[in-house]
Formats: C-alpha cells, sequence, structure tokens
C-alpha cells in the first residue's frame, strides 16, 4: 500500500509539474502576443505622429473632409504621383465644379499650372489615377481633352479660369496631391 501510495503521489507530482509546465507555455506564448500587440500600438502611434508632423510640415489645406498639398517643385507626372504617395496621399481627384473651384482659388502660386491625377494614357478614356474611374467632370481649355497619345496627363490651367489642359506626361509641372486622411 505504502508502494503504490508512493507511486500516486510520484504520477501526480510529475502530473503537477507537465501541467505547470504548459500553463507556464501557455503565458509566455499570451506574454509574447500581448508584447507584439503592444509594439503594433506604438508602431501605428508613432505612425500617426509622423504623418502629422508631415502633414503640417507640407502645409496641407482642408477642405470637405479631404486635405491638399500644393507642391513648389516641378517634376513629370510620374514622379508627381510618386511624391504625392511617399508624403501619405496621392495625385489630386477632383470630382466637381465645386471642388475644383476651391482647389483652383486655393493655389499658392496663381502664374504656374499644376498636376492633376487624370490621365488618358488609354487614349480618349481620361481615367483618375487615384481609383482608375472615369472622369465624368471635364472643364477643359477650349480645343483641349482630345490632343492624341503624346498628350496623356492634364494639368490645372494657369489662366483665370478652373480649366484643365492634356499635355504630355514629360512635362515637368507643380502639382497637387490630395490625402483622405486629415488631422
Amino acid at each position: 500500500m505504502e508502494d503504490h501510495l508512493g507511486n500516486t503521489v510520484k504520477n501526480l507530482e510529475e502530473s503537477y509539474k507537465k501541467i505547470t509546465a504548459s500553463i507556464q507555455d501557455q503565458l509566455g506564448v499570451v506574454k509574447d502576443a500581448l508584447t507584439n500587440v503592444g509594439e503594433k500600438i506604438k508602431k501605428v502611434d508613432s505612425d500617426f505622429q509622423l504623418l502629422g508632423k508631415d502633414l503640417e510640415k507640407n502645409t496641407w489645406h482642408k477642405y470637405n473632409g479631404h486635405c491638399y498639398y500644393y507642391s513648389s517643385d516641378n517634376q513629370n507626372w510620374f514622379t508627381a504621383e510618386t511624391k504625392c504617395r511617399g508624403i501619405g496621399g496621392y495625385i489630386i481627384k477632383i470630382g466637381n465644379s465645386k471642388e475644383n473651384a476651391h482647389i483652383f482659388s486655393s493655389r499658392p502660386n496663381k502664374g504656374i499650372v499644376y498636376w492633376i491625377g487624370l490621365t488618358d494614357l488609354n487614349e480618349g478614356e481620361f481615367r483618375w489615377n487615384f481609383d482608375q474611374s472615369r472622369a465624368n467632370f471635364l472643364p477643359w481649355v477650349n480645343g483641349y481633352g482630345n490632343r492624341g497619345s503624346s498628350y496623356n496627363c492634364v494639368v490645372m490651367n494657369s489662366g483665370n479660369k478652373a480649366e484643365w489642359f492634356d499635355t504630355s506626361c514629360n512635362s515637368r509641372s507643380n502639382y497637387i496631391c490630395e490625402s483622405n486622411f486629415c488631422f
């Protein structure tokens, strides 16, 4: 009986050690997961702080739930798009006359043209680079919008009217970025 009781106690002790080790392993996994979640939260917070500083540094302008940045450097259309993506936005998509008028009147430099995110790389099909939707609103400068296969990118006019014209994508112009995230 004493041997049987001794074996039972020994088996219970071994079972207890295995269960304790398993619980410690599981607690370690939970602790690692919580650490990873904490690190991810810190990273997201850091990313938001950097984006906020970037938005302030680049003088983004708020309008109707979006933010707009007017560049001060001349780039070709493709580089302009890349630069917009690099600062947390995209080259502007203008959906209607009210937005177009606001963007046009808010330009810090009225005497230059600005790239917008509209192209007809598939000739005659003007689409927004942001989401590839077809443009329904097209306030062309008279005679523009159908100038052929070497004029595939669109700029906002520098004149007195909020109109657009198509030109070579390799031309160098300032550009307007848009972001759907505003502070």
